[in-house]
C-alpha cells in the first residue's frame, strides 16, 4: 500500500465546510511555522514564515491570509489566543527558535503573556535541551473591544538573531443575536412528577 504524501495546501485549505459553522469563541490557536534554513539563508522572515489558525469567517471560510505571514485571526470578546511555535530545521545540530515578544499598537488582549515554560527552580530532573518545553504566548480578548483589524508584531529569536514581522492581525468581530426562534418554547407542562418523557 502507497500513501501520496500531503501537500502543503493539505494543512492551509480544509477538506470539507461544516453544515452550520460555529465559530470558535472560546479558544484560537496560531500556529507560527518558520523555515530555519531559508530564514538564516536570507536574513529575512520572507518565505520562511507562515501563520495558520483553527478559526473561520463567518461564512465558514478560513482566516483571511492563512498560510501565510498576513494570517487575519478571526475571534471575538473573551476568545483566548494561543501562539504556538513550529519550526522547520535544518539537518544537524538543531538552532534554538522562540517567541521573543508579541505585541500590539494598543491593548488588545488581557494577560499577554509567555506561557509553558519549564520553571527550571522547581524542576531538579529537568536537562536542558532534553526536557520539553510547551513555551506559548496567549492572551485573553479584551470585552468590549471595538470590531475591527488590530494588527500585532511577532518577534522571534533564532539562536542570537531576532527577527520581527507586523503583517499578522486579530479580526475581532461581534456575536450576532439569533435572527429568530427555533423549535418551541415549553410551559414546563410536559414534565410531571419529575418524569421526562
Amino acid at each position: 500500500m502507497t500513501t501520496e504524501p500531503l501537500a502543503p495546501r493539505a494543512f492551509i485549505t480544509p477538506l470539507f465546510k461544516p453544515r452550520n459553522v460555529t465559530r470558535n469563541t472560546v479558544q484560537v490557536n496560531v500556529c507560527v511555522i518558520v523555515d530555519v534554513a531559508q530564514v538564516l539563508a536570507t536574513c529575512s522572515l520572507e518565505g520562511g514564515l507562515m501563520l495558520i489558525d483553527n478559526s473561520v469567517t463567518a461564512s465558514g471560510a478560513p482566516s483571511p491570509g492563512r498560510g501565510t505571514a498576513d494570517l487575519a485571526t478571526q475571534c471575538t470578546y473573551g476568545t483566548v489566543v494561543n501562539w504556538i511555535l513550529h519550526t522547520v530545521a535544518p539537518y544537524g545540530e538543531p538552532m534554538p527558535v522562540t517567541f521573543a515578544d508579541i505585541r500590539f499598537e494598543e491593548e488588545v488582549c488581557f494577560k499577554l503573556a509567555r506561557y509553558g515554560e519549564i520553571a527550571w527552580d522547581r524542576s531538579p530532573d529537568a536537562i536542558p535541551n532534553v526536557t520539553p518545553s510547551y513555551d506559548y504566548w496567549a492572551g485573553l480578548v479584551i470585552p468590549d473591544l471595538e470590531p475591527k483589524r488590530y494588527p500585532y508584531t511577532i518577534e522571534l529569536q533564532i539562536g542570537y538573531l531576532r527577527f520581527a514581522v507586523s503583517t499578522p492581525s486579530l479580526d475581532v468581530w461581534t456575536i450576532p443575536a439569533p435572527s429568530g426562534l427555533r423549535g418551541e418554547r415549553s410551559d414546563g407542562s410536559v414534565v410531571t412528577s419529575g418524569e421526562i418523557g
